[in-house]
């Protein structure tokens, strides 16, 4: 009886941790949204705040580095709407090249505490659901042979949500080793145009006037690269098989 006990114990104790990591999960994020987070986010108060923000780098550089990197990170897995403005703080401050790596290696070190988070907590009982059902067979076995290819495709599409992204991959099979490369190079081409517009908010009084038809068609032009690679990928492979 004793040892029925014990293997009961064993088998509930992964559970109760998801559980706890879970609900702490849930009551952080609330935390930050109920008290205000969310207007840390916003255009208008990045450009009250330009002097200081830029006084603040020139005395405290390293200081400034960590803590913009650690803003990003925690807006990442917090799954925090702002990203953008973040990015846009980031190429003001610390300029366009080392504005790209903060920005780089922030949001992929951000993005990998949540797949690895989703992965432990739901990513196996998910995985197995979605492979059971007709209607996403299919696409889970196209996940299974060009992860990779995908996930580089939907990083560089700003279309699909953050945190859509980090889950889907979560439950696919892709190595976290891949999921790191994928995230990293898949953003650096959308991080590269959002930190260099950031340059651009001693002269811009909107939002919107960031965002022209120049980057627009930016965009639109990641988009064909992203998809032309999913393309050239799924052929390369099927030219291998045949």
């Amino acid at each position: 009886m004793s040892c029925y006990y014990e293997i009961k114990q064993r088998a509930e104790a992964p559970l109760i941790k998801k559980l706890i990591i879970t609900f702490l999960f849930i009551g952080i994020s609330l935390v930050i949204l109920l008290n205000g987070g969310m207007d840390y986010f916003d255009f208008e108060n990045l450009k009250e705040n330009k002097a200081e923000l830029l006084s603040y780098a020139d005395a405290n550089y390293w200081q400034a580095i960590f803590f913009a990197g650690g803003i990003f990170i925690l807006s990442t897995i917090f799954n925090l709407p702002g990203a953008a403005i973040i990015s846009l703080a980031i190429g003001f401050i610390f300029g366009r090249w080392s504005g790209v790596v903060i920005a780089s290696i922030s949001s992929t070190i951000g993005a990998v505490l949540v797949f690895l988070l989703a992965r432990y907590l739901f990513a196996d009982w998910t995985r197995t659901k979605l492979k059971a059902m007709k209607s996403t067979k299919n696409i889970m076995a196209k996940f299974d042979d060009e992860a990779l290819n995908y996930l580089i495709f939907m990083r560089m599409v700003p279309l699909f949500p953050f945190w859509l992204v980090n889950l889907t991959f979560a439950c696919s099979p892709i190595s976290t080793r891949h999921y790191i490369f994928g995230t990293f190079i898949g953003m650096l081409p959308v991080l590269f145009v959002l930190v260099n517009l950031g340059q651009s908010l001693s002269t811009v009084e909107s939002f919107g006037q960031l965002f022209s038809a120049e980057v627009m068609i930016s965009f639109v032009l990641l988009a064909v690269l992203a998809v032309t690679n999913v393309f050239l990928g799924r052929k390369r492979r099927n030219k291998l098989q045949s």
